[in-house]
């Protein structure tokens, strides 16, 4: 089960419960968990928290960790085929540099939850999830996470700052996000979104 499940998803990177049973479902569940049950006293096999387990490997300073990040990431934003989701609140505003405080709380807008707004915690993380406005894609994603921050931006606190500014302008450059693809999505997001783009000049940025 462990080659199996190493060939299927590396190292060091979460399992899903969901996909160890679909990787080995030619065995019944009990086997299943009979099996993980004994790989993780050999150790060969992490329980990182309830339902997501990872193949460690061994570091000077003992067995490998995994962190929550790498769990969001996988469950609520992106694996290597799709993207369905973005980081929303403090971590966005620090990507953009409207911050300098490393959130506590990791906030989450994503396809992946059916409630407008849900708190779970992951290792004593407290982590928020928020249901996505539309369906995020792989093309949509950046043009998205611009329509979001746009939403929630100060725009007498933040928008004077040439930091803020040079960040904004270089994450449309690199991501080529064009006007049509804000055109798009901009119907899913409150009236105040267009609002602040305008008011900052940012539209002319759009290709």
């Amino acid at each position: 089960m462990i080659e199996r499940l190493k060939n299927k998803f590396g190292v060091n990177q979460p399992i899903f419960t969901s996909e160890i049973l679909e990787e080995m479902k030619e065995y019944s569940r009990a086997r299943v968990f009979q099996l993980l049950k004994n790989a993780e006293q050999e150790k060969t096999i992490i329980k990182f928290d309830k339902g997501i387990y990872y193949i460690p490997t061994k570091t000077r300073y003992g067995l490998s960790l995994i962190s929550v990040e790498q769990v969001i990431r996988k469950k609520f934003i992106s694996n290597e085929e799709n993207v369905f989701g973005i980081y929303g609140g403090l971590q966005m505003e620090l990507n953009f540099m409207l911050t300098t405080q490393v959130p506590n709380t990791i906030e989450v807008i994503t396809n992946h939850e059916t409630m407008f707004v849900r708190e779970i915690k992951l290792k004593d993380r407290k982590i928020i999830l928020r249901k996505s406005r539309l369906l995020i894609t792989k093309e949509n994603a950046d043009a998205y996470t611009i329509l979001e921050l746009f939403t929630g931006i100060d725009m007498k606190k933040y928008f004077n700052d040439t930091l803020v500014q040079k960040e904004i302008r270089t994450f449309i450059k690199d991501k080529k996000i064009k006007r049509k693809d804000i055109s798009s999505l901009v119907r899913a997001f409150p009236a105040k979104t267009t609002r602040n783009l305008m008011e900052s000049g940012m539209i002319d940025e759009f290709a």
